[in-house]
């Protein structure tokens, strides 16, 4: 079985600071003795909750009502067959022994960062502008949506 052990920190001047230290020092004793590898890369910020809601309820909420979206079924299926394809798709040269080929793939957004999203989520709100398609901002799409009321007490 091969063993995955992950920690978080920050690199503060130049050190490595673990957001769970007692916990590191534990399994480095699990480890004495033993080979290791260290792989230190930039962590992975996935995409906030509001992110997908915006893009989910509010960009394709609305693409859904124009008539240039009139022959799709759902706003899951906008995204697979329409923007997916046009702004997160890469070619990859498949190469066997008797041929070469390019396949078309997909990037899945549970597989964008943070940052990747809020790209992504701006190529599709510059192409629905282009198109006359008016999408509320993300502020309007808040305040119109999702209110809080409080009622005098």
């Amino acid at each position: 079985m091969k063993l995955h052990i992950r920690h978080y920190g920050r690199v503060v001047k130049g050190k490595k600071v673990y957001y769970n230290p007692e916990l590191y020092k534990k399994q480095m004793e699990s480890l004495e003795g033993k080979e290791f590898e260290e792989v230190i890369k930039e962590k992975h910020k996935k995409p906030s909750l509001d992110q997908h809601a915006y893009y989910r309820g509010g960009i394709l909420g609305t693409c859904i009502k124009y008539p240039y979206f009139e022959h799709f079924d759902n706003e899951d299926q906008i995204h697979d067959d329409f923007f997916a394809p046009m702004f997160l798709s890469y070619s990859v040269q498949v190469v066997t022994p008797n041929e070469s080929y390019i396949v078309k793939k997909v990037r899945s957004t549970a597989d964008l960062s943070k940052k990747e999203y809020a790209e992504f989520i701006d190529r599709v709100l510059t192409w629905c502008g282009q198109n006359e398609i008016h999408i509320l901002t993300e502020e309007e799409y808040d305040s119109k949506f999702y209110k809080t009321i409080y009622k005098d007490e």
